[in-house]
């Protein structure tokens, strides 16, 4: 059975995982997250199991369920002994990508034996410049990895990735030192040492062998002959390879276990015999409790041949690096938030379906999040922006009422101007029409000189058509001298004539002005030129409109037939020009309603008063 690597993709911005590196003296916890992108360690805890007296597996299970609830309950990353599983590089032939799963499933059962429990396996492809197909491929009995969960009593929660500490270690390394290509990584645990090798920054190989500190711990505690935990702290305390206090017994264990280190690395190293002679270009990097002890890395340099070098340190003030112990549980960690270049998970299906269901309820609720973030921004501004409206139209309702008022207190000066103006409107229409006819009576002196003709008859137009029309008129007016009575009642009126009536019917034919008649002696060539000379002169005036004869239907008989000529005796209408003061200004009141609905066109402009055509308008 083959796990699925990929599961890590598509997930939230913004988890956590807490990696579990358990062995038989210690136990390592690392809490890490990822942040957008970015990889934080929030905590590192190491655990001393036997200081501890958590010498059961109840009592380690008790313990672990308690730091577990002070952690928050995350997501769990576990870390497998790397002698339960089996990692090495398998060369495939060239074929398609669909059947490559079926050759290394093929593989896997090869490399797995004869076993009642199924096999997990995970793969990966490795780049290699050749035209060989390589993959880094990890197998291990299921059995191996529930016996794994039960032991840690994890077997109830959530479980997001189980890996080995040889992969774990490639995943740490490549992220302490992204630059070095070619390494040998070599962990010395409690239990075993496990092996790794890089080339290219890609795992190559990988082993491991049960020599590990417990080892040299129980070799000095048999020198010594004293107990596993006493021995424990000597070797913690006392250099027993070099110097005074030197064991040449346990000089031997020590070079005991180099040559098993050295024994592995020449077995690999024969089998790829292009690479003995590059050795030297492999860094030899040690990391695990067992380098602790004082004077072995001196030791090894010096009498194995074996030039370690401790694990790689970030002198970046950002560069996220493991605490000293933390390497494995650091690479897992990198492993479970998807930051392994080269990630091999064997999590049982079970776990993983689990794990999946998991991260799409996450997805779901992360998606939630953000739509009722984003419902509460759109609403949030759709609020703004309808206060922002709800003030606009204050602010212009406000004006609006601003000019409402103006234009009422407008309206109420304009209509006490033109009460006033209508109230001298009178007045000033005496005054016009008694200069008007004073002008058109010196006008009317001045046309008789050098002229053959006098006037028999001056009055207004209004007195004029009063009287009845000549053919049933059977009274004869007085004799007198008409002229000289109208300039006398000029002076006997203190404005002067009387005004003309403001409003004229459409039945009588009077107009502002003067109707004057005369008498023209001479031939009818004589006569005809006189008298068309004399109207066109008055009509140059701009004084009169409309200078005309009048039709005889029209005529009235006012004068004294003795200072009349027949047939040459005629009659002129003299129309004033029209003035400002002969119509009433007809002012139209804007109501408020007009003014607040700006869409409906009045029939007339509101804000200008109504005149009749001819007439200025009043300022």
């Amino acid at each position: 059975m083959r796990t699925q690597p990929k599961i890590d993709r598509m997930r939230p911005p913004v988890r956590r995982v807490l990696a579990v590196d358990g062995g038989n003296r210690r136990l390592k916890l690392l809490l890490a997250e990822s942040d957008f992108g970015r990889f934080r360690l929030l905590q590192q805890d190491m655990l001393d199991l036997q200081a501890e007296g958590l010498v059961s597996p109840e009592e380690l299970k008790t313990h672990l369920q308690q730091l577990l609830k002070a952690y928050g309950r995350p997501p769990l990353a576990l870390t497998l002994p790397q002698h339960v599983a089996i990692s090495q590089v398998i060369d495939l032939p060239q074929t398609a990508e669909s059947d490559v799963e079926k050759l290394i499933a093929e593989e896997s059962v090869k490399l797995g034996g004869v076993t009642d429990s199924r096999i997990i396996y995970d793969f990966v492809r490795i780049e290699t410049p050749s035209y060989r197909q390589q993959y880094w491929v990890t197998i291990c009995q299921e059995g191996d990895v529930r016996d794994r969960i039960l032991k840690l009593g994890v077997e109830k929660e959530e479980i997001c990735e189980i890996t080995t500490v040889a992969n774990a270690l490639v995943a740490a390394y490549r992220a302490s030192a992204p630059d070095s290509g070619r390494a040998i990584l070599v962990h010395c645990g409690a239990q075993t040492t496990v092996l790794v090798v890089l080339l290219a920054g890609q795992g190559a190989f990988a082993t491991s062998f049960h020599m590990g500190g417990d080892f040299l711990t129980r070799a000095l505690a048999r020198l010594h002959d004293c107990s596993e935990e006493a021995a424990e702290t000597l070797k913690r305390d006392k250099n027993f390879l070099t110097g005074p206090q030197a064991s040449g017994e346990f000089i031997a264990v020590v070079e005991g276990w180099a040559a098993e280190l050295k024994r592995q690395l020449n077995e690999w190293f024969q089998a790829n015999p292009t690479l003995v002679a590059e050795v030297a270009t492999f860094k030899l990097v040690a990391s695990g409790g067992g380098f602790e002890m004082p004077g072995l890395l001196p030791f090894l340099k010096s009498h194995a041949e074996l030039s370690f070098q401790p694990w790689p340190r970030e002198t970046q003030p950002d560069a996220v690096a493991p605490g000293k112990g933390f390497e494995v549980a650091f690479g897992t960690a990198l492993q479970a938030l998807g930051y392994s270049p080269q990630p091999v998970s064997l999590l049982p299906e079970d776990y993983r379906l689990a794990w999946r269901k998991r991260l799409g309820r996450q997805r779901i609720e992360v998606a939630s999040a953000v739509l009722v973030a984003l419902c509460a921004l759109l609403l949030g501004m759709g609020t703004w922006h309808k206060l922002s409206l709800i003030s606009t139209k204050k602010a212009l309702l406000d004006k609006v009422r601003a000019g409402q008022r103006a234009f009422d207190e407008n309206e109420s000066l304009t209509e006490d101007l033109l009460n006033e103006y209508e109230n001298l409107r009178p007045l000033c229409a005496a005054q016009q029409s008694t200069l008007d006819t004073l002008k058109t009576v010196a006008l009317l002196e001045q046309s008789r000189s050098n002229r053959p003709l006098w006037y028999v008859l001056i009055a207004d137009q209004q007195s004029y058509f009063t009287m009845p029309p000549a053919l049933l008129s059977t009274n004869r007016p007085a004799k007198t001298n008409l002229i000289g009575a109208a300039l006398e009642a000029a002076r006997a009126t203190p404005l002067g004539l009387r005004p003309f009536p403001s409003v004229l019917t459409n039945s009588s034919p009077a107009r502002p002005g003067l109707i004057a008649e005369l008498c023209v002696p001479g031939d009818s060539e004589t006569t005809r030129q006189a008298l068309s000379e004399l109207v066109n002169n008055l009509k140059q005036q701009l004084l009169f409109s409309k200078v005309d004869l009048l039709s005889d239907d029209l005529r009235r008989s006012l004068a004294d037939p003795k200072v009349t000529v027949p047939d040459r005796y005629f009659v002129l209408s003299l129309d004033f020009a029209q003035t400002d003061f002969q119509q009433p200004i007809r002012y139209k009141k804007t109501t408020g309603s007009d003014v607040l609905r700006p869409n409906k066109r009045p029939n007339r402009t509101s804000s200008t008063p109504e005149v009749d055509p001819g007439m200025s308008q009043i300022p």
